[in-house]
C-alpha cells in the first residue's frame, strides 16, 4: 500500500485553544466517552495486579462470633487486621496479626502474628496476566476510539455550522431577488420559471435551516470556525502503519495466552490442588497445608472447559479485524483521492462562476443585464466558492477519520504532532 509520510505545520496553541475547549465541553456531556474512561479504569487496577510487586490489600474484619453485647456489657472480642499481597507469581503472600481486646480495660493485646503463603497449582497465572493485559490494552484503544469520534464530529460540527450559515445567508439573498424580479416581470413564461426557481430555493432553505437546528450552535461561532480550519488545512497522512492500533496488539496477546491454554487442554479434568505454608512468629513454628478436590462427576462442564481451551477464537478475530481495518483504510484513500479530484473539477467550475460575473458587470454596465441578473451571477459565484470550501472541509475530515482509523490519538497527534 502507498506510504504517506507526515508533514506537519506546528500551530501555535492559541490558535487551537477554542476548538479543543469545545471538544472538552463535548468530551464531558458525552456518556459513551465517561463509560469507555470507567472500563478502561477497571481494566488497569485488574492488570496492575499483575505487574506491581508492591500492591497490597489490607482489610479488617471481627473475629469469628463478632461483637457480643449481653446483659453485663460488651464481651471481649477479636480484630483480625490482614495484609495480602496478591498475584506474586500466582502466589498469595499474606501477614494476620490479630488483636484481642479486652473490653473489661479496654487494653489491646497481639498475638499468634502469622505469614501465609498459598497458590492454587491449578491456576494458570501466565494465561490470566496475558488476558488482563489484553484488556487493558482493549479497553485503552476503546477510550482513545471514543475520544476520536467526538473530536472528528466536533469538527464536523464547526464545518456544518459555517456551510450551513453561509448557505442560508445566500439563499435567503437569492430568494428575495428572484421574488423582486418576479413582480418587475410581465412575460408569463418567465413568470412560470421564476415561481419554479423560487419554490427550489425555499425548499432547499428549509432543508438548511433544519440541519442547522441539530447542531448545538451555542459554542460555534465563526472566528472558531477559521481557527478550526488554520489548525487542520496543513495537516496530510502519516505512513500506513498500525502501530499504535492497541486493539490489534491485544487480540495478539490473546492468542498467546490461546496457544498455552491449547496445550494444556487437560487441565479442566485435573483435580484442584492448594498449597499453602504458614509460619508463626510467636511460636516459631511452621506449617504446610495440601488441599485436594476432584469432580468426579459433572454435566459437562469440564468438556466445554476443555473445548474452549482448544479453540482459537482470538486468531479468528485478529484475521477479521485486519481485514475491517484494511477495507477501512482502503476506502478512506479512494474517498480522499475522489475529494481531491472533485475538488479540482469544482475548481474549474467556480473559475467559470467567476468568469461568468465579471463578463455580467460588464454587460450590466452596458446597460444590457438587470441589476437582479447580475446580483443572482454574484450569488451563483459566492455559492460556488461555498461549495469549493466544503469539499476542503469534507477532504480534512475524510484525512482525520484515516489518521484515526491508524490508531493515532488525534488531539495528541494536532498539539504534539507524529508522537503519540
Amino acid at each position: 500500500m502507498e506510504k504517506f509520510f507526515l508533514v506537519f505545520l506546528f500551530i501555535p496553541v492559541f490558535l487551537a485553544g477554542n476548538v479543543f475547549d469545545l471538544f472538552e465541553e463535548n468530551l464531558n456531556n458525552s456518556s459513551s466517552y465517561w463509560s469507555s474512561v470507567e472500563s478502561f479504569k477497571e481494566a488497569e487496577i485488574s492488570y496492575k495486579r499483575y505487574t506491581s510487586f508492591w500492591n497490597p490489600e489490607v482489610s479488617v474484619s471481627l473475629g469469628a462470633n463478632g461483637i457480643t453485647i449481653t446483659e453485663e456489657g460488651v464481651q471481649n472480642f477479636s480484630v483480625l487486621p490482614t495484609i495480602n499481597f496478591v498475584n506474586i507469581y500466582g502466589f498469595k503472600l499474606g501477614l494476620s496479626f490479630p488483636i484481642s481486646v479486652n473490653t473489661k480495660d479496654w487494653s489491646f493485646n497481639f498475638n499468634d502474628t502469622q505469614l501465609s503463603i498459598s497458590k492454587n497449582l491449578k491456576a494458570d497465572y501466565m494465561v490470566s496476566r496475558l488476558k488482563m493485559e489484553a484488556n487493558y490494552l482493549s479497553a485503552r484503544y476503546s477510550m482513545r476510539s471514543v475520544k476520536n469520534s467526538i473530536f472528528i464530529q466536533t469538527v464536523q460540527d464547526v464545518f456544518n455550522w459555517y456551510y450551513y450559515t453561509k448557505e442560508i445567508e445566500i439563499l435567503s439573498q437569492k430568494l428575495q431577488v428572484l421574488k423582486e424580479k418576479l413582480t418587475k416581470t410581465v412575460n408569463e413564461d418567465e413568470k412560470e420559471s421564476l415561481e419554479k426557481q423560487i419554490f427550489s430555493v425555499e425548499q432547499t432553505l428549509r432543508n438548511t435551516e433544519l440541519k442547522l437546528k441539530t447542531i448545538q450552535t451555542e459554542s460555534i461561532n465563526e472566528e472558531i470556525y477559521r481557527e478550526t480550519k488554520n489548525l487542520l488545512v496543513n495537516i496530510t497522512l502519516p505512513a500506513t502503519i498500525l502501530e499504535y492500533r492497541e486493539d490489534l496488539k491485544a487480540l495478539e496477546i490473546q492468542k498467546r495466552a490461546e496457544e498455552i491454554e491449547k496445550r494444556t487442554w487437560f487441565l479442566p479434568y485435573l483435580p484442584d490442588l492448594t498449597f499453602s505454608f504458614n509460619y508463626d512468629f510467636e511460636e516459631s513454628n511452621w506449617s504446610v497445608g495440601i488441599g485436594f478436590q476432584v469432580t468426579l462427576w459433572d454435566f459437562g462442564e469440564r468438556k466445554l472447559e476443555s473445548e474452549k481451551r482448544k479453540s482459537q477464537i482470538a486468531s479468528l478475530e485478529y484475521r477479521e479485524r485486519m481485514e475491517e481495518i484494511n477495507d477501512s483504510i482502503s476506502e478512506l484513500l479512494v474517498n480522499i483521492e475522489n475529494l481531491e479530484s472533485q475538488m479540482k473539477q469544482k475548481d474549474i467550475e467556480v473559475n467559470d462562476l467567476r468568469e461568468t460575473y465579471e463578463t455580467n458587470k460588464q454587460l450590466f454596465k452596458k446597460g444590457f443585464l438587470s441589476e437582479e441578473d447580475l446580483i443572482l451571477s454574484e450569488l451563483d459565484y459566492m455559492e460556488g466558492k461555498l461549495a469549493m470550501e466544503n469539499f476542503e472541509n469534507s477532504l480534512i475530515l475524510e484525512k482525520l477519520k484515516y489518521i484515526s482509523t491508524l490508531g493515532y490519538d488525534l488531539e495528541k497527534f494536532l498539539k504534539e504532532g507524529d508522537r503519540n
